[in-house]
C-alpha cells in the first residue's frame, strides 16, 4: 500500500488534489535538532559590529526573488536606525550591494553561529513567497525569537501561536507594523516540541507499522 507523506498540511491538501489522490496521505512535519537550536550566546554578533542594533533577521540558503529578497531591501527602506537586517545566505556579489542598514553574511561557519544569530534578532522575517515548510521558522523559535512570514504555503504552520505573526504576502507595510508591535523585551517563547525532531521519527515508524 503507498501511503504519501507532506510535511505540511498546505501541501497535503495540494497532494489529494492532484492526480495522487487515490492515495492516502499524511502529514510529518519536519523537525529539527533543539540541542542545537536553543537561546544560543556568543561572539559571533558582536564580530560582525551589532551589539547596539535591533536585528531583523532573514536566513535563505539561495537568495532570489522568490525568497522575498526585493522585500528585504523595501523594509530596509522603512525600518528606523537603530534597526539592522541581517540577511545569511547571500552570495558575495549580493553583500556588496547592499544598503547600509543591511548586513549581508554569507554563511555562518556552524550551527552554533546560526544559534546565536537567531537568538540575538529580534525577530526572524521570512518573506518567502514560495515554501512548503521552511524549518527556518522552527529554529528562530527554538532560540526564543518570535517570527513574522508571509501566508505562503505551510509557512505559517510552523509559527505556534503566541510565536510570531503571519501577514498578507507582499505586505511589507504590514511587516513593519508587526516589528513595530513587538514588546519593548524579548519574552521567553515555549520550547516547541512539535519541532522535536524525534517526533518526525516516531510518526515514520508508526507509519511503517502501520502498514506492515
Amino acid at each position: 500500500q503507498v501511503t504519501l507523506v507532506t510535511p505540511s498540511n498546505w501541501l497535503a491538501n495540494l497532494t489529494r488534489q492532484s492526480f495522487l489522490k487515490k492515495y492516502p496521505v499524511k502529514v510529518v512535519p519536519n523537525g529539527i535538532d533543539l540541542n542545537a537550536f536553543c537561546p544560543t550566546t556568543g561572539n559571533f554578533v558582536g564580530s560582525l559590529g551589532l551589539c547596539n542594533k535591533k536585528i531583523v533577521l532573514g536566513v535563505a540558503n539561495i537568495w532570489e526573488p522568490r525568497k522575498g529578497l526585493p522585500d528585504f531591501l523595501k523594509l530596509a527602506d522603512l525600518l528606523p536606525s537603530n534597526y539592522q537586517i541581517v540577511l545569511v545566505g547571500l552570495n558575495a556579489a549580493q553583500c556588496r550591494a547592499l544598503p547600509p542598514n543591511v548586513t549581508g553574511v554569507t554563511r555562518t561557519n556552524n550551527v552554533r553561529q546560526l544559534a546565536e544569530l537567531y537568538t540575538a534578532a529580534e525577530v526572524y522575517v521570512n518573506l518567502t513567497y514560495e515554501d512548503n515548510y521552511p524549518t527556518t521558522n522552527l529554529e528562530a523559535i527554538a532560540c526564543g525569537t518570535p517570527v513574522i512570514t508571509y501566508n505562503t504555503g505551510g509557512s505559517p504552520e510552523g509559527v505556534a501561536p503566541g510565536c510570531g505573526t503571519v501577514v498578507s504576502q507582499g505586505d511589507v507595510q504590514a511587516v513593519l507594523q508587526a516589528i513595530k508591535a513587538l514588546p519593548a523585551l524579548k519574552q521567553p517563547l515555549p520550547a516547541p516540541l512539535y519541532a522535536q525532531k524525534e517526533h518526525c521519527f516516531k510518526a515514520y515508524l508508526e507509519l511503517y507499522e502501520n502498514l506492515l
